[in-house]
């Protein structure tokens, strides 16, 4: 079992450029199955979770060649199976997201029950949903949905329940082969859902209102060869400022994918965090500072900073701000109405004297600022939580452990090596 050695409150400087997106590539490796042309992907990260999609897609005997260390060819231009391995199947829940391409270009697909979700429950019923108004059949048997649609889909507009990220993109990868046109009402609009929309744009499909939770959809008869770059990781982002103004120096951030942090830097701001960001080079400067207060409301209540779906807060952006508004005088409420299982993690800060208050399983109250102390802990079995523990054993003086960090190379690869070129001092031990 791996674990991390952290030296912390060394300060952060000099430049850096944040992780790909991963939620953006594991959507875009089933998306080069819509077409029989080569898909080129670059700025691809060697996280678990491509490996796992690589392995169905080779399962299913497609092609997956790395030109080089970051770059993918994918050639989906021979099909032998439309099964899906329920083996491979369980290692992650974005399995499903093979399904509705295979659908589209083949008429039928075996997709087995995916691996449940450690943040909630996460039900599938969205993703039923929109396949029966798609007109597609399923029945469920032996812990497989056997699916199969029409020869060719026909148009139809749906409104989902809820913007289901998943369920969202599915339909994405079944309206742009579909006869017709497609309205998608209550549409996810997340950095990752936009990335497969421009990258299928690209390939001649034809998305309306791409940054909108309303996606107009006219379905194209075959999609175009795309070579296409995955965009950087919002949340990486968010979590570099974190750290860089908890520690008191300075880091300028490339490839900061600006257009997508306004909510997130709005969150910060009324924290004092004073960013400088400029737009025209994707860059995010942040400068030392110290004294950093919660703001009050104009009436002089508590802040509650809250999550909810794109484009406010990000859900998973909220055990980062938690550890931020740690650092920050004065105190603040903490609030994700979705997910159960996301502030747990709080009682491994409590090891550093964290000085925060659980209501309920959604919401943390902060009293700040908190005098950390370096502890020895346990990651949560969650990466944004796993996230937000490191960002507070960085800013905390002393050394600090973190144990069973597995779930951080999940979205971060290479993290270790990337925040000690930022002058940080971390030893991995396996």
């Amino acid at each position: 079992m791996s674990k991390l050695i952290i030296h912390g409150w060394k300060s952060l400087r000099w430049t850096t450029t944040p992780v790909p997106n991963k939620n953006s590539i594991i959507k875009l490796i089933p998306a080069a199955v819509l077409t029989d042309k080569d898909v080129i992907l670059h700025n691809v990260p060697s996280t678990s979770d491509v490996k796992y999609m690589l392995e169905i897609f080779e399962q299913l005997w497609w092609s997956a060649t790395w030109t080089n260390e970051h770059s993918l060819l994918l050639n989906a231009s021979w099909i032998s199976s439309t099964v899906i391995d329920p083996e491979l199947s369980k290692k992650m829940k974005a399995s499903v997201m093979y399904s509705w391409p295979l659908l589209s270009r083949f008429g039928k697909v075996s997709m087995p029950l995916p691996q449940w979700c450690k943040l909630w429950t996460r039900p599938m019923d969205a993703f039923i949903e929109n396949m029966t108004r798609m007109w597609c059949d399923y029945t469920n048997e032996s812990g497989a949905y056997e699916i199969s649609c029409p020869s060719w889909l026909k148009w139809t507009t749906i409104t989902q329940w809820f913007p289901s990220v998943t369920a969202t993109e599915n339909l994405i990868l079944m309206a742009v082969k579909a006869n017709w046109e497609t309205i998608i009402q209550n549409a996810a609009c997340e950095p990752h859902v936009q990335d497969l929309c421009n990258m299928l744009a690209s390939m001649w499909a034809n998305i309306k209102w791409i940054w909108s939770n309303r996606l107009i959809i006219e379905g194209v008869r075959e999609l175009s060869w795309v070579e296409h770059s995955v965009i950087s990781d919002h949340l990486d982002v968010a979590g570099i400022i974190t750290a860089t103004v908890m520690t008191k120096w300075e880091v300028i951030i490339n490839n900061a994918v600006v257009p997508h942090m306004d909510l997130t830097l709005q969150a910060m701001k009324k924290l004092w965090v004073d960013i400088n960001v400029d737009h025209d080079l994707d860059r995010i400067t942040i400068w030392s500072q110290s004294n950093l207060q919660i703001s009050k409301t104009i009436k002089g209540d508590i802040l509650e900073l809250s999550a909810w779906a794109r484009p406010l807060l990000p859900m998973d952006l909220m055990p980062v701000l938690l550890v931020l508004a740690l650092h920050c005088e004065w105190s603040a409420m903490i609030t994700n109405s979705y997910y159960s299982s996301q502030f747990f993690f709080v009682q491994e800060l409590a090891k550093m004297k964290a000085r925060t208050v659980m209501a309920d399983p959604h919401r943390i109250i902060t009293f700040g600022p908190t005098d950390r102390k370096p502890a020895d802990m346990l990651c949560w079995d969650i990466i944004q939580s796993s996230y937000g523990m490191l960002m507070a054993c960085i800013a905390a003086p002393g050394t600090s452990t973190l144990n069973a960090i597995t779930p951080l190379f999940r979205r971060f690869p290479n993290f270790v090596d990337e925040f000690n070129k930022l002058w940080a001092e971390m030893e991995l031990l396996e």
